[in-house]
């Protein structure tokens, strides 16, 4: 797994833009959100979906997704009245709302349901990685099933170190604040 510094508040283009083509190309970025670490791929990309759960030892469920504008959200989802209250008092933030998803979505993002759960975050580097990619993003945590949230990029580097099947890159924000 490469390891790559990145400014939590002020992310540099190049950084952003080498992290975005690992997406582009079906890899794995573990990354800083506004909650904990993350690791994004390709929310469309049935290949780099399969990639993460085998690198999260992950039992198939659906998997949220970060958006970088409110334009990428209406590629994915519908959005109801009641939704854009929500969306306009706690976006960009930690909340994930569930949408009537859109017939676009590929069926083993949401594993068949007719929803999908997608939040706007506020990390510039989540927000820019996004953007760069330019469609939706997975937004599952930087862990093995069952363990617990990573804070620090070197907590993800530790979770993923004895196994074969690792991110292709981790983006490295330091220490995140623990979000309860």
């Amino acid at each position: 797994m490469d390891i790559v510094k990145v400014d939590p508040k002020k992310p540099d283009k190049k950084v952003i833009e080498r992290a975005a083509a690992v997406i582009r190309n079906g890899g794995v970025v573990a990354y800083p959100t506004d909650t904990a670490y993350g690791l994004a791929v390709d929310a469309v990309n049935e290949h780099a979906i399969g990639k993460l759960f085998i690198i999260k030892r992950r039992v198939q469920k659906p998997l949220p997704v970060i958006i970088g504008s409110l334009e990428m959200l209406n590629t994915i989802a519908t959005v109801a009245t009641a939704e854009h209250a929500l969306i306009k008092k706690y976006w960009p933030g930690p909340l994930t709302i569930i949408f009537k998803k859109k017939e676009t979505v590929p069926p083993f993002l949401t594993l068949g349901l007719p929803t999908i759960g997608a939040r706007m975050p506020d990390s510039p580097v989540a927000l820019a990685l996004a953007k760069a990619a330019g469609k939706p993003l997975t937004s599952t945590s930087a862990n093995i099933s069952g363990k617990g949230n990573c804070y620090t990029a070197e907590c993800v580097n530790h979770m993923f170190s004895a196994q074969d099947a690792q991110p292709d890159l981790l983006l490295d924000a330091g220490e995140l604040p623990e979000v309860p």
